[in-house]
């Protein structure tokens, strides 16, 4: 096809953005091109010169004659694997070095190297590359986590000790309780993590590498006096919902000294509340639209009301998320007529589902103690809150004030009306506020309120947590902040 001048001068580069867009070349540019593709299309010139037959493989290494590396092409790495009590890691000699047929390495047999950190070994053949880690790993068998039916253990390395604290109405069967360990990379667990032992006596767990062994006692202690207490309305955590079920387990796992408790145990004085600092209460159920359909609804937490205002009185701090939000009017510290104005949700266990971006909510203030220590989103405003991940599911119950009724001169009339303080929201609405300590200040004793959806702690679909992981983090943060002497 003949390409005229004018053709040539008039021709749009096609672009990315869509139909009917492009890039007007200038005609010198395009001549160019044309005269380039001719180049690049001619008979002799359409085979590269460029060698890419070679592997680019390590089949053996060997250090110090002894210490063969186990070799994973897929992680790009080779870990040597030495005793636990070896120290000369800063001079190891490559005795063999294996490569593909025509290879070569930076590093060659007979050489000494610094293997106190991991070093690169970049291999070639011809004009293809690849690169290992060099890894040398000291045998180790240390328990690093415990987990007794979800509560968290407290290790001691020099003791090789665990304690496990739990409440009597845990719902835990201590003669036949599941066991989680997390431990040393290449250790081996027995009796094994995820199974059931008695637990109404120590158990002694033992971890083997290779050279390395260490045996820990774990004990089970019954907590007299806690110090901070998760609310429900069911006699044990195991009749929980999955969804307060998973904020329970996270809080007895991860806050010394915490236990659960029902309204009932609350209201008949069956639980020890004289050393508590802090109480928690998450609750996943149909939305109130108004207060007066919280105090029906809720009925056996208004059992509860009288001593749990006595104890904010005396200066235990709160955190109320979703629906537990409204409990602040009965507890005082909010007037009655300051409920969130826009709820839905209770829909069970099946909401929205993240795709490839992870949600966040955003926050008015980012230097609060509340949002100090999150992984943050790359590229991301600081005022975003990330807690979601890839290929969660949400069951989405909210309680929040919109800008519009009572509330339509926005994040100011909320403040306004609660009395408290903006923490979660936009220009459209407030998900998260606090409320001030009987004292009249913020800040210990005080009250956090998250009415907002993405404080969300199970998933019924299989998800890799990431920045789910703030939600212990913010947890910890207002543990911290309202409650801990």
């Amino acid at each position: 096809m003949k390409t005229t001048i004018h053709n040539i001068k008039n021709y749009l580069l096609p672009s990315p953005f869509g139909e009917g867009s492009g890039v007007r070349l200038p005609f010198g540019v395009v001549l160019l091109l044309l005269v380039l593709c001719c180049f690049s299309c001619s008979k002799d010139d359409n085979v590269s010169d460029m060698n890419l037959s070679g592997d680019c493989l390590v089949e053996e290494l060997v250090l110090n004659g002894q210490y063969k590396a186990t070799i994973s092409t897929e992680k790009r790495l080779l870990k040597v694997k030495v005793p636990e009590s070896f120290n000369q890691k800063g001079d190891m000699q490559i005795t063999s070095l294996k490569l593909s047929a025509g290879a070569t390495s930076n590093y060659k047999e007979g050489d000494h190297i610094n293997l106190n950190a991991d070093r690169p070994l970049h291999i070639t053949n011809g004009d293809r590359f690849f690169d290992y880690q060099l890894s040398v790993r000291n045998d180790e068998a240390i328990m690093t986590s415990f987990l007794l039916e979800g509560v968290k253990g407290a290790i001691d390395q020099a003791a090789k000790t665990v304690k496990v604290s739990v409440t009597a109405n845990s719902g835990i069967d201590l003669a036949n309780a599941t066991f989680t360990v997390e431990c040393s990379e290449d250790a081996v667990c027995s009796p094994a993590s995820g199974t059931k032992a008695n637990f109404t006596s120590p158990v002694e767990i033992t971890l083997t590498d290779n050279t390395a062994s260490n045996t820990y006692t774990v004990t089970v202690e019954l907590i007299a006096k806690p110090k901070a207490l998760f609310l429900g309305d069911k006699a044990t955590i195991e009749e929980l919902n999955d969804e307060e079920k998973a904020a329970a387990k996270w809080m007895l796992g991860n806050i010394a000294g915490s236990a659960y408790a029902s309204w009932s145990d609350i209201a008949s004085g069956n639980m020890n509340t004289d050393e508590v600092k802090f109480i928690f209460w998450h609750h996943h159920c149909p939305s109130y639209g108004s207060y007066n359909q919280f105090v029906e609804a809720e009925a056996n937490a208004m059992l509860a009301v009288v001593k749990l205002k006595e104890l904010w009185a005396n200066g235990v701090g709160f955190v109320l998320s979703r629906s537990a939000v409204n409990y602040s009017i009965a507890l005082g510290a909010q007037p009655e007529d300051a409920y969130p104005n826009n709820v839905w949700g209770g829909n069970g266990e099946g909401g929205d589902k993240m795709g490839d971006d992870p949600w966040a909510f955003s926050v008015f203030d980012t230097t609060h103690p509340l949002w100090q220590n999150l992984k943050k989103f790359p590229g991301a405003g600081e005022d975003r809150v990330y807690t979601l991940d890839k290929d969660y599911t949400i069951c989405n119950t909210t309680s929040q004030f919109h800008f519009d009724g009572a509330y339509a001169a926005g994040k100011s009339a909320v403040e306004e009306k609660t009395g408290g303080r903006a923490l979660i929201g936009n220009s459209n609405e407030v998900a998260g506020w606090e409320l001030k300590a009987a004292n009249g200040q913020f800040g210990k004793g005080g009250i956090i309120c998250i009415g907002s959806g993405l404080f969300d702690w199970n998933s019924p679909t299989d998800y890799v947590s990431n920045y789910h992981d703030n939600m212990g983090t913010i947890m910890t943060n207002a543990y911290n902040y309202v409650g801990k002497e």
